[in-house]
């Protein structure tokens, strides 16, 4: 016998018992095909979606089916077509979940999935493909009926960091031991200069992402990842020969850097390359450094506009007075 809907209890209407509101609420890695399309290349990614909204501190809870719904709503009508925007994508689901929620004034889409793509790398001075993270979202905000978007592109980039303390500290054994030796300090100088220093390595991963108005200039996921692989020490490879790991390794000596450079380089290729886009574009950088000699792991992270940063750049705003989010 099939159940009249119009006799079912709908629990998730009744009112709350404890009058307090709550600011997200939702479903989290629901799994997705999705076809992506940019610059005559075709992508099949694997993504987890996630959604979620506010909650009235009068409703008792939200109805978790409608956010699905609106996921494959909004997917469904791009049967037969490709994406080219994964951030207009999930733009599109937030804008649809805010209007099925009842009393719903913000709703936000996040989506995750593995990447890949085909980059020049310097260390062994030709292309190389890799797997990378990439990272879309939306956030919808209902003012007066009003609805306004804010979309959100970026990347996940895992590489390697070389320790500049270590490698300087096996710089000054080597002068101890070579002077030892009887080396004179012109000669000394000589080697120092064209033999690698010993350092510790990491083993790092890279994050980037950018929030700005729907109707910005799209901003691409390939300038992004590009920023990240080539801001750390060197990038991590597939497969390598002999002499392709040795010039990795060279590499990667040579360009040696802490956690707070990495945020650093990005944030002033992320100033130059994005110049057009809207000042008050939200810039969030994340370092983590996983330590190969220690039980810990080094973090740095940033969150700005490109209008603070390109004012730190030029000198007219001292790092004290950084907002932080």
């Amino acid at each position: 016998m099939k159940a009249n809907n119009d006799k079912l209890s709908d629990v998730q209407s009744d009112p709350s018992r404890i009058q307090i509101g709550i600011r997200r609420v939702g479903i989290s890695d629901i799994p997705k095909i999705i076809r992506r399309k940019r610059f005559g290349v075709y992508n099949e990614l694997s993504a987890k979606i996630d959604v979620y909204v506010d909650l009235l501190p009068s409703k008792r809870g939200i109805h978790m089916s409608r956010n699905i719904e609106a996921i494959n709503e909004v997917i469904a009508t791009l049967t037969g077509e490709v994406i080219t925007d994964c951030e207009e994508l999930c733009a599109k689901i937030a804008e649809k979940v805010i209007t099925v929620q009842p009393g719903a004034r913000y709703a936000e889409v996040t989506l995750r999935a593995d990447y890949e793509m085909e980059t020049f790398s310097n260390a062994i001075s030709r292309k190389k493909s890799s797997v990378h993270k990439l990272r879309a979202g939306a956030y919808a905000k209902k003012k007066e009926n009003k609805i306004t978007i804010t979309k959100v592109i970026g990347a996940e980039v895992e590489g390697t960091t070389v320790c500049p303390c270590s490698q300087e500290l096996s710089r000054d054994i080597s002068k101890e031991r070579l002077l030892k030796e009887g080396f004179s300090e012109e000669q000394i100088k000589k080697i120092i200069e064209n033999v690698p220093m010993a350092a510790h390595n990491q083993r790092s991963k890279s994050i980037l992402l950018l929030e700005q108005p729907r109707d910005a200039e799209r901003i691409e996921l390939e300038d992004i990842i590009e920023i990240l692989e080539t801001s750390m020490s060197a990038p991590v490879h597939e497969v390598l020969k002999r002499r392709d790991e040795l010039a990795v390794v060279l590499y990667a000596h040579e360009h040696p850097v802490f956690v707070e450079d990495v945020v650093r380089i990005i944030l002033r290729k992320v100033s130059d390359k994005f110049v057009k886009q809207p000042q008050q574009t939200i810039v969030s950088v994340k370092q983590i450094n996983y330590e190969s000699i220690h039980q810990h792991n080094a973090v740095a992270e940033v969150k700005t506009t490109l209008e603070s940063l390109e004012n730190q750049l030029n000198g007219y705003e001292k790092n004290e007075n950084t907002e932080y989010k």
